[in-house]
């Protein structure tokens, strides 16, 4: 994740600003280990991007209806995982949970969907909304 984000991406990810997403950072501002980022639907199921490089990225929608953790899923309702913009594409236009075409099966989540161990510490959480820059 050391290598500049493209223009492209970085316009993305001010998409997930403005559509009121959390940011998640492991590793320091200038070198992070990894980027995540959800959004907690009063659905109970949450949306995540997690951005691994410039080559590799994971979303999924996962039901969240004890208020557990939305990473390391037990089960996801939707995954998707390819570069950075296809997958940030795939997520911004998946269908809210309440839409009839909106995925529901449940299946199994792929080791892409868990975070590795041994990240670095402190985790920063930081809302990313329109006042938030």
């Amino acid at each position: 994740m050391n290598e500049p984000l493209s223009l492209e991406l970085k316009e993305l990810l001010t998409e997930l600003r403005l559509r009121g997403w959390t940011l998640i950072r492991w590793g320091p501002e200038h070198a992070p280990q990894l980027m995540a980022a959800m959004f907690q639907h009063p659905q109970d199921c949450a949306d995540v991007f997690i951005l691994r490089s410039q080559n590799q990225a994971t979303a999924y929608r996962v039901p969240t209806p004890d208020s557990t953790g939305v990473f390391n899923p037990q089960a996801v309702a939707y995954q998707y995982h390819a570069p950075p913009l296809w997958t940030l594409r795939a997520i911004l236009a998946l269908p809210a949970p309440t839409h009839p075409q909106a995925p529901f099966c449940i299946q199994e989540p792929a080791h892409e969907c868990f975070l590795p161990e041994g990240l670095a510490r402190p985790v920063l959480i930081r809302p990313l909304s329109p006042s938030a820059s």
